[in-house]
């Protein structure tokens, strides 16, 4: 294993097949994480980050949980490095 615990097959800690990606836009801006890669090794070409938290309200329904999309849009120095799509909603604000 190397100093991430990753094996030689790029596994962490003897589970999942994962990339360092980099998150550019949106609630993540800047972080680094592992994203798990396709049955083929290969990043995968979206990635959707679901917001949830803790619901407060008046409402005995809490609204659905946010969906975040990044896009890959690059790759630098063996980190894959993921787009914000802003929902189309929020596109024109």
């Amino acid at each position: 294993m190397d100093v991430n615990g990753k094996d030689a097959d790029g596994r962490h800690d003897g589970g999942m097949a994962a990339v360092e990606a980099w998150f550019l836009g949106g609630p993540v801006d800047g972080r680094l994480m592992p994203v798990e890669t396709t049955a083929d090794g290969n990043p995968p070409t979206v990635v959707k980050l679901p917001q949830t938290g803790f619901y407060l309200g008046a409402s005995d329904v809490a609204a659905p949980a946010v969906e975040h999309v990044y896009v890959l849009a690059d790759s630098r120095d063996d980190i894959e490095v993921y787009q914000y799509q802003q929902p189309p909603s929020e596109a024109g604000d």
